[in-house]
């Protein structure tokens, strides 16, 4: 478990976001919101500058804001030392034969830092080949795509040759940095609908992103499995992709139509009943950023994202007022979770060779044979939910034990039928 800790270091940041089981309603835990006065201080800061020029593709670069925001750039920066993914075919072996048929059953490492986005395209081992895979890589992509939605289907290697930027400033705010953060992505902006409400711009920002989404149409655009909060849950997911007889890869050995969650953030702290901290108000950039001063004493927001647990100032500040050692409070939800991802996926994995022996000595009628893969489907899906979101069961527990009991059931019937 503790490689797996280590290989998960920047994931661990969303885990305080979860480890609210404690604190609902306390209000003492609640962020506090901004004053006026202090919403408006990133205005106030640019009042005696010149807003940069947009590049040719009409976004103002991170470096071009540098002299603008020189502490959020400089903290920016930083996240070039987030470079040191881990190999989870190794750390979870059992996805070569969950996720046989699908490239991350070959290659799934962890993602460098956020400036990286357009680097890790090149150096993934899954070679993808259409430009929609820049969805979530790069704004620039975004505005073309805005313009053009057939680029999606485009050639990726050509496409980025017309990207430079990566993960940065207008991904969060467009142009215009002092007006806050916002989600620039529409697909994601059209799925929260009205319920953007009630969800803060710190969350909307980054959950346009670490959200669950499928390519179901011709032209490969991103598209979220559900319209609102209510149905952003797992089993309304599941619902909804079975429904339109959605398949991301089929096993090639047991023939098992597969589903492969992405990366799930946003509905486990947002979807349905919320998770105990989102209740509280609390959005992803206050845990994820924070609030610092500067060598001056003046306050900004850090843009390093990193795990709140490395982040001494806000654990003494913010966490402390409800937990007494935060740090070991979400290890021990971790342990909880991860051991029993890897117990399942090895029923899994059992499961997935019990079939293909089915299917290659044709000991089974089809009919029968269906019944099993769609428990089989089932059970994946609500393992894979728990297995890639990036907290490993911190940031919802509740959450993440009921999806992980839902998954151990499938594949408990299913055994128990062959």
């Amino acid at each position: 478990m503790k490689a797996i800790f280590a290989s998960k270091k920047t994931r661990l940041g969303l885990s305080l976001t979860c480890i609210c089981v404690l604190v609902m309603g306390l209000a003492a835990c609640a962020p506090q919101q901004p004053s006026s006065e202090e919403a408006n201080k990133g205005a106030e800061s640019v009042v005696d500058f010149k807003i940069p020029a947009a590049n040719e593709n009409g976004i103002i670069t991170a470096d071009a804001w540098q002299e603008v925001y020189p502490d959020e750039y400089a903290t920016y920066k930083q996240n070039e030392e987030n470079k040191d993914p881990g190999d989870y075919t190794q750390i979870y072996p059992q996805i070569q034969t969950i996720w046989a048929g699908s490239a991350f059953s070959k290659f799934y490492a962890e993602p460098n830092g956020h400036v990286y986005s357009l680097t890790d395209i090149n150096e993934t081992g899954r070679n993808p080949k259409t430009a929609n895979c820049l969805t979530c890589k790069s704004s620039e992509f975004i505005l073309k795509q805005n313009a053009d939605p057939t680029l999606n289907t485009s050639d990726i290697q050509a496409m980025k040759a017309q990207v430079s930027e990566p993960i940065s400033c207008y991904d969060c705010h467009e142009n215009s940095p002092a007006e806050g953060a916002k989600a620039i992505r529409q697909f994601f902006v059209n799925a929260v609908g009205d319920d953007a409400s009630k969800v803060p711009e710190g969350a909307m920002s980054c959950g346009q992103c670490h959200n669950e989404y499928l390519f179901p149409n011709e032209n490969k655009s991103a598209e979220n499995p559900w319209k609102g909060l209510a149905e952003a849950t797992p089993e309304k997911v599941l619902a909804y992709e079975n429904s339109i007889n959605y398949v991301d890869h089929t096993n090639p050995t047991n023939g098992t139509k597969q589903l492969k969650v992405q990366h799930p953030e946003f509905e486990t702290m947002y979807g349905g009943d919320m998770a105990p901290m989102a209740k509280q108000g609390y959005s992803c950039s206050d845990c994820h950023m924070g609030t610092t001063k500067n060598a001056d004493g003046k306050e900004f927001d850090n843009h390093n994202w990193s795990s709140p647990l490395d982040n001494e100032e806000l654990i003494a500040n913010d966490c402390s007022q409800c937990h007494a050692d935060i740090k070991a409070e979400v290890a021990a939800k971790q342990k909880v979770a991860i051991d029993r991802v890897n117990s399942i996926g090895n029923k899994l994995v059992t499961l997935n060779n019990k079939l293909s022996e089915i299917v290659a000595n044709g000991s089974m009628g089809e009919d029968q044979l269906n019944k099993l893969r769609d428990l089989n489907r089932t059970a994946q899906f609500y393992w894979d939910w728990v297995m890639v979101e990036n907290s490993d069961g911190a940031h919802n527990s509740a959450l993440a034990q009921d999806t992980l009991n839902k998954s151990e059931a499938a594949v408990d019937q299913a055994l128990a039928q062959i």
